[in-house]
């Protein structure tokens, strides 16, 4: 059975009988907790299906292992195949891919990428027909990858975009 239920590292520490430091230090491997001490926490943590929420992460400034990945249209074979790949490599590398649609809308588009600086992402890669050096497309500290496709690609060149295109963003997130 799927658990659903969200509980907060502060809860976690109440339930534990422990601070919200020796929680955190817990769940993040630091040696200076004691061995019974960590795996009590984690197990709890398994059992109340603790997830590390991904904006106190970003707030910090520890990588939430997450890229946007925003396209014209999801139902075109060309940015489908994109978005594929782009997919299959991060999950590999581990991150998670969240998915912005413009519908061919540039208005939209500046919108989608100007709603990714708060941090809650490591990068975007931003798709089209004819990607263009825009200098009102910025981001405060995220690297913006843009990568052009179409419908004349092939399924190898469209996979050899999508993994040099995540290589390129690998280099610029260090």
């Amino acid at each position: 059975m799927l658990k659903t239920s969200r509980i907060t590292m502060k809860e976690l520490s109440e339930l534990s009988g422990y601070s919200v430091s020796t929680v955190s230090k817990a769940l993040n491997g630091k040696q200076d907790i004691s061995p019974d001490a960590t795996e009590y926490i984690k197990s709890l943590a398994k059992k109340f299906n603790y997830v590390p929420n991904k904006f106190a992460l970003a707030l910090r400034g520890i990588k939430t292992k997450s890229v946007a990945v925003v396209i014209p249209e999801v139902t075109l074979n060309h940015y489908s195949k994109m978005l594929y790949h782009l997919q299959e490599i991060a999950e590999i590398k581990g991150y998670r891919v969240i998915l912005f649609q413009t519908f061919h809308n540039e208005k939209k588009q500046y919108k989608c990428i100007n709603s990714l600086n708060d941090g809650s992402i490591d990068g975007v890669f931003l798709i089209s027909d004819t990607p263009k050096e825009n200098s009102n497309l910025r981001l405060k500290n995220t690297p913006l990858i843009q990568l052009g496709v179409n419908r004349f690609n092939t399924d190898n060149e469209i996979k050899e975009l999508s993994s040099s295109g995540f290589s390129k963003f690998l280099k610029l997130d260090c």
